[in-house]
């Protein structure tokens, strides 16, 4: 089997349970099993528009980004990446509990935290950090392309060290929900807003345990991503 393309580490919530199977039903895709999923039936949304306003994220799957994807650095092996998700894993103290709620991005949807948690901030930290070492870092084309797509002086300093703009004090957890939005007729975004609503109630009453960082790899460029591996966090998890 030949190497993937790109590798990331993301949250996802354990498969088969309800957080899971509600995200992936939403998107039409299980990341998990890798096959298409029937998305729900809206009265207020067309299932063509529903399809459209969610291709974007259906691509990555269900997941909140931890470590943005990355390709691996020449020297670096699929067991040496394993073996660092392994330890991040293990320096992570215990699960802990996240409530959360929807929300307007700017340009998209998604479930977010409805309260600073520095747990996930110390965990997204910990990815980005330890997993740094074995991505090949972005072309001086690449960081020049990025570096003007409107980012602020800070972002552009973290683009340059973490090969991506939004980690550390940049970062926002988010579960997203939708495609661009920007040009969306209002009443379209207002139907998909209440139909999210509706549709996420019990994860959005009960919050997420967050439990787990999960591997994701990408076969081929612009490929659908799928679930490699789950790795529970804190210490009994390392041999």
């Amino acid at each position: 089997m030949s190497t993937p393309f790109r590798h990331a580490a993301y949250f996802a919530p354990v498969s088969q349970s309800q957080a899971w199977d509600l995200g992936s039903q939403w998107l039409g895709r299980c990341a998990y099993q890798f096959t298409s999923l029937k998305q729900p039936e809206f009265e207020n949304l067309s299932a063509e528009l529903f399809e459209q306003l969610t291709r974007t994220p259906r691509l990555y799957g269900w997941h909140a980004t931890l470590k943005a994807p990355f390709e691996l650095n020449s020297n670096s092996r699929l067991e040496e990446l394993q073996t660092a998700f392994k330890q991040l894993a293990n320096q992570t103290v215990s699960a802990f509990h996240l409530p959360l709620k929807l929300d307007d991005m700017g340009d998209f949807l998604a479930l977010v935290p409805s309260q600073p948690s520095p747990e996930l901030q110390a965990l997204e930290e910990l990815c980005v950090r330890q997993l740094h070492h074995l991505a090949l870092p972005l072309s001086e084309e690449e960081l020049q392309r990025r570096t003007g797509a409107g980012l602020t002086a800070r972002q552009s300093e973290l683009l340059q060290e973490w090969a991506y703009p939004y980690v550390m004090d940049q970062f926002q957890f988010h579960m997203t929900l939708s495609g661009s939005l920007k040009n969306v007729d209002p009443q379209h975004k207002a139907d998909l807003t209440a139909a999210a609503l509706e549709w996420f109630a019990p994860v959005l009453e009960n919050g997420l345990d967050i439990d787990a960082v999960t591997w994701f790899s990408q076969d081929q460029k612009n490929g659908n991503f799928r679930w490699v591996e789950r790795f529970e966090l804190g210490p009994s998890n390392c041999a």
